[in-house]
């Protein structure tokens, strides 16, 4: 008995080890090594690291990524004193799904005519970090003209352990501003980085029970066909009416966009374009639910603010055009088709805002 057993413990260790080696010399997910290495409430990557994205158990989308001298996963170095157009987010920032081209910063350069742009973007966080780059961004490298590119969840996702908080948060009860910082990693996930097995278990199969049954899972990649987009004109124009929001739901965005502004009270002289994605599900399936971007918008526009709704944009290329905006049923990142929606209409907005000022 024990020596079978010795023997099946053999055979799982040689398979283990034979399954480490052949992921080894494929393109799998490598650690990316987050924590707060440039404050203590910024989230970054170690300066000057390199680390390999990929989407999914058949390792779509393959790219290889570098952090800058701040750590952020940008094409430039940032340097202090620059005119430099500073672009905040999450992950549709750091767009590690696209090529380099395609990626919202060197869209948004090209759109401008050439200006630079400094991508600080931080997948897995939410309104209230944005405020703490921008107000980093603003001391440290004297940057005056930034790009919020935003999900419509966004303001939303800035309560506390919603899992998109790298730091500032709102008390979920209370709605009081609070910090909550993500803890170190141990000691085992620290081994398990450098494991190329435990990282395509993590970070390709996203392993739980549930995805193993879900056909989204086993997908080819093909949209199925309630995922195709709806053309039909009148579900499309039925869709367009913004749909209420719970009381609850306004008070968590009033509340965020409150606390985003109170940081800024001290910044002078600056200057945010705020450009809001959309729920693109209503654009595929022709309903009209809820999306809180409208009752975010209203609250910006009333500060004052620039906005630009990605919705007139994404209604006004579906009615021209049957391709896609996201990178498919697998991913709803956008796809560099959607990228450069946003960012033309946001360099538009810059440049009008600039002959304004010029001409007051």
């Amino acid at each position: 008995m024990i020596k079978r057993i010795l023997l099946l413990l053999s055979g799982v260790l040689a398979v283990i080890v034979a399954a480490e080696l052949v992921l080894r010399v494929l393109p799998v997910s490598t650690a990316t090594r987050t924590d707060y290495h440039l404050t203590p409430n910024l989230l970054t990557y170690p300066p000057h690291h390199e680390w390999t994205m990929a989407t999914g158990w058949d390792l779509r989308n393959v790219q290889h990524m570098r952090s800058n001298n701040m750590g952020f996963a940008a094409e430039h170095d940032f340097v202090s004193g620059s005119d430099a157009v500073g672009l905040i987010g999450d992950s549709y920032v750091e767009a590690s799904m696209l090529p380099p081209a395609d990626r919202p910063a060197a869209q948004l350069g090209r759109a401008l005519g050439g200006r630079l742009v400094y991508a600080m973007g931080g997948p897995g966080s939410s309104l209230l970090d944005y405020a703490e780059r921008i107000e980093w961004a603003y001391q440290t490298l004297g940057l005056r003209t930034f790009v919020v590119l935003m999900e419509h969840v966004d303001a939303s996702q800035a309560l506390c352990g919603s899992g998109n908080v790298h730091a500032r948060c709102l008390l979920p009860d209370t709605l009081e501003p609070a910090l909550r910082r993500r803890p170190p990693s141990s000691p085992l996930k620290d081994v398990l980085r450098e494991s190329a097995l435990a990282q395509y278990v993590n970070s390709q199969l996203k392993f739980s029970a549930s995805r193993l049954t879900s056909t989204d899972f086993w997908g080819t990649g093909a949209p199925s066909e309630a995922a195709k987009p709806n053309m039909d004109p009148a579900a499309t124009a039925a869709s367009t009416a913004p749909a209420p929001l719970e009381p609850e739901q306004k008070k968590v965005v009033d509340a965020a966009v409150n606390e985003f502004f109170r940081q800024f009270e001290t910044m002078k002289d600056i200057r945010v374009v705020f450009v809001i994605d959309m729920k693109r599900r209503n654009l595929e399936t022709g309903g009209n639910k809820p999306d809180e971007g409208y009752h975010l918008a209203q609250r910006l526009l009333e500060r004052g603010q620039l906005v630009v709704r990605g919705e007139p944009l994404y209604r006004e290329h579906q009615r021209r055009s049957t391709l896609r905006l996201d990178m498919g049923p697998h991913d709803t990142h956008l796809n560099g088709i959607g990228v450069k929606l946003l960012m033309d209409a946001a360099a538009e907005v810059l440049k009008q805002n600039s002959n304004n000022a010029k001409e007051n």
